[in-house]
């Protein structure tokens, strides 16, 4: 079986665990996956940019990526610009075309939303961000409040940070099996939510805090 290609948008503003989180499960399986980073341009994001916070870097620009089969949406403060920016959402539309599967965590579901692809789909966001998360695309998406992931079709899409990790273990359950998972899971010390629908976060679906985690006046 060729090695599938795990291509991670990156932007500054990025929630650090939104990537981490996910990766460190997929980079223990290296005879399956192989991870480039993306962004507009090569080079080094911030997330509290314009150089603060912790650096990461963007190993490919748009046009130098390679093909994609996982493209990996992280979330944060930077989704607020980046998933209403032209170039980026024609990146994600072109590569979710081709892409096997779309993994999105937290924040990184307004790209989804704002390019169309979520249209008709079931999906599910940060729970503090919510009711913010929803204005960046149409009506015709079915937010999941009560979900800790939801998957729709190709598309996956987690809650808070943290939960990216539950979809991420879930995710490589269903590609490659709980005999490799399993052993992941021990060696990192984790045990991830089994049951998506259940998020002990729901109720903060009930006020919009975008104002409150954005320091905003």
């Amino acid at each position: 079986m060729p090695k599938l290609t795990v291509g991670v948008l990156l932007f500054d503003g990025y929630t650090i665990m939104d990537v981490a989180g996910p990766l460190q499960l997929f980079d223990m399986l290296p005879d399956v996956f192989d991870t480039v980073t993306i962004s507009q341009h090569a080079g080094t994001m911030w997330t509290n940019p314009p150089m603060a916070g912790t650096p990461m870097v963007a190993s490919h620009s748009f046009e130098s990526a390679p093909r994609i089969d996982i493209l990996l949406l992280p979330g944060g403060l930077g989704t607020d610009v980046f998933a209403k920016d032209p170039a980026y959402l024609a990146f994600v539309r072109a590569r979710a075309e081709s892409a096997t599967y779309i993994l999105s965590v937290c924040t990184g579901s307004s790209f989804l939303a704002a390019s169309g692809l979520l249209d008709g789909k079931r999906a599910t966001t940060n729970k503090l961000a919510f009711q913010h998360i929803q204005s960046f695309g149409s009506s015709a998406i079915q937010w999941v409040k009560q979900a800790r992931w939801v998957v729709d079709g190709n598309i996956w899409t987690s809650s808070g940070v943290t939960a990216g990790i539950d979809m991420a273990a879930a995710f490589l359950t269903s590609v490659v099996g709980t005999e490799r998972v399993k052993p992941i899971l021990e060696l990192i010390e984790y045990v991830p939510s089994t049951n998506e629908s259940h998020d002990p976060f729901s109720y903060l679906t009930e006020h919009d805090h975008w104002a409150v985690i954005t320091n905003a006046p």
